[in-house]
């Protein structure tokens, strides 16, 4: 990908993108040219190199000795997770732990992958300072993303940051990073599945802006996904390579429109709403992409029943004192955050019969060209093991009942579910894909 490209030029969509990212290099033994590549974006040579315990045994201490054997003066800034976690939580703890650890006379290189990411882009953001990312896992899509997520009172908040100058990944250690972290990654890169058939049905009822472009660059690596993902079961590199690439991508789709638009949608929303039950009742739940690839034989199901549905038939109720009524009772402590997304989005989305109508063919023809995404969507899951695990197994069936019929309230963004709840479905197709999901459990 030619990231020079894409931000030098006006896009087809009239607008002229900013991508900050200088290069992204995915390939077998790519920890041998990072020490070029910092030098292309630093005079500095000594780096501190961010890492934990799993991220230095996986890729740390190689690359810590490339570095040295290069010239660099390597400051090591070990995070540890906290006495009865088994994982390290981007908490203030540990953002300050990147801080205390970092002097003005260095560069900042992470080695990780989700959490470590967010809060060393959170804290070099912070200092004004640019970073890079040395990728551990095919985990997340948030390596090009300029929002990092940070724990703080025991929720997740999302907070602005500046995106890495440098995205490396080495095969070798991508391919063997381990199998829930795959499993994540390619659950957020699924989602996509319903995600870009989100951004269309929003594009034709409420929204003229759309980039194609974008769009093409999250399509084009779904599509291989969805054609080779086998390989990756089998740690296959070109299997490894696209789903990272497919991750990575998605990301930078997601930077050129300024918002998360190209990659979250109805899926998106039923685990951001898991997140936040969470943080209510302190209670865990699986990772964002396992969260998204369930959710996304969900809304996959939804969708896949819209396309038999006349629209003729459907019946619009713009009930406002229903909702708000609902949002107390089920947002409990947030409903006040959630009210106030309902008052800016309300007369925006509030969608005519006719205008329906006349956006029928489009949507149809659009869920029609995903129809064979849409259906595979289960299957994969299933060869990945998806309904095994324990987290997936144990799903609080009362937070995923609600998930479905009120997490589109949890941000601005209209989505299958949201269309469904304004025509009185979502309740009734909803029920009958959660315990089709059940089943499976």
């Amino acid at each position: 990908m030619d990231l020079k490209e894409i931000s030098a030029k006006e896009c087809s969509c009239g607008r002229v993108h900013q991508v900050p990212i200088k290069e992204v290099l995915i390939e077998e033994n790519a920890v041998n040219k990072a020490p070029h590549l910092l030098e292309k974006v630093t005079d500095f040579k000594k780096i501190y190199l961010v890492d934990d315990k799993n991220t230095k045994e996986a890729a740390g201490n190689e690359l810590k000795m490339t570095l040295e054997e290069a010239g660099f003066e390597v400051v090591e800034i070990m995070l540890k997770e906290k006495e009865g976690d088994d994982h390290l939580v981007p908490d203030p703890d540990a953002v300050f732990g990147v801080l205390a650890g970092v002097e003005a006379d260095g560069y900042i290189l992470a080695c990780g992958s989700g959490s470590l990411n967010d809060l060393t882009a959170y804290a070099a953001h912070k200092m004004n300072k640019p970073y890079s990312i040395y990728a551990t896992a095919p985990s997340m899509d948030g390596y090009a993303s300029s929002i990092a997520s940070i724990t703080v009172d025991g929720v997740k908040k999302s907070y602005d940051i500046t995106p890495p100058e440098l995205i490396i990944g080495d095969l070798n250690v991508l391919a063997e990073s381990p199998w829930k972290l795959i499993q994540s990654g390619l659950g957020d890169l699924l989602g996509k599945v319903t995600s870009l058939l989100g951004w269309k049905m929003q594009n034709f009822l409420l929204d003229p802006y759309f980039c194609q472009e974008a769009y093409d660059l999250v399509e084009n690596v779904l599509d291989d996904l969805m054609d080779n993902y086998e390989s990756i079961i089998e740690r296959d590199i070109e299997g490894v390579d696209s789903l990272t690439k497919g991750l990575i991508y998605s990301g930078i789709a997601m930077m050129m429109v300024g918002n998360s638009r190209p990659a979250s949608a109805g899926e998106h929303q039923i685990s951001h709403f898991f997140d936040m039950y969470s943080g209510i009742f302190k209670e865990p739940v699986p990772t964002h992409g396992i969260k998204v690839g369930v959710a996304s034989v969900i809304t996959s199901d939804l969708y896949l029943r819209l396309l038999e549905q006349d629209f003729s038939e459907l019946e619009l109720n713009h009930d406002r004192l229903a909702r708000e009524k609902a949002i107390k009772e089920i947002y409990l402590e947030k409903a006040p955050k959630i009210l106030s997304l309902l008052d800016e989005r309300w007369e925006r989305e509030k969608i005519s019969k006719e205008r329906l109508l006349d956006k029928e063919a489009e949507i149809k023809a659009a869920i029609k060209e995903y129809q064979r995404n849409l259906k595979q969507v289960e299957g994969i899951l299933d060869d990945f093991e998806f309904f095994a695990r324990e987290d997936v197994k144990n799903l609080n069936r009362d937070w995923l009942r609600k998930a479905v019929n009120y997490g589109f309230e949890i941000r601005s963004r209209y989505s299958i579910l949201t269309l469904l709840s304004q025509v009185g479905l979502l309740a009734e197709w909803g029920e009958d894909a959660v315990q089709k999901l059940e089943a499976k459990l």
